[in-house]
């Protein structure tokens, strides 16, 4: 799915004008905006994880580990 192969032609894909350097910029300026956000959440969820684990959260709910249930 997505892979064009030899002989395939890009029919489902309807063409599109050239970028201009600015719209170029703009776009690749979002996309490093978004990895930012990214980067940013997977910290954010690392601490949270590593404070969870340290505090024992699955004591006081009744679970008997941190590992899941099969």
């Amino acid at each position: 799915m997505g892979e064009q192969h030899e002989g395939q032609e890009h029919s489902a894909e309807p063409t599109r004008p050239p970028l201009t350097a600015a719209r170029a910029r703009e776009m690749t300026a979002g996309l490093r905006e978004a990895m930012d956000d990214v980067r940013r959440s997977v910290a954010v969820l690392a601490a949270r994880v590593r404070d969870a684990h340290a505090a024992r959260v699955w004591l006081p709910l009744g679970h008997s580990s941190w590992e899941p249930l099969p």
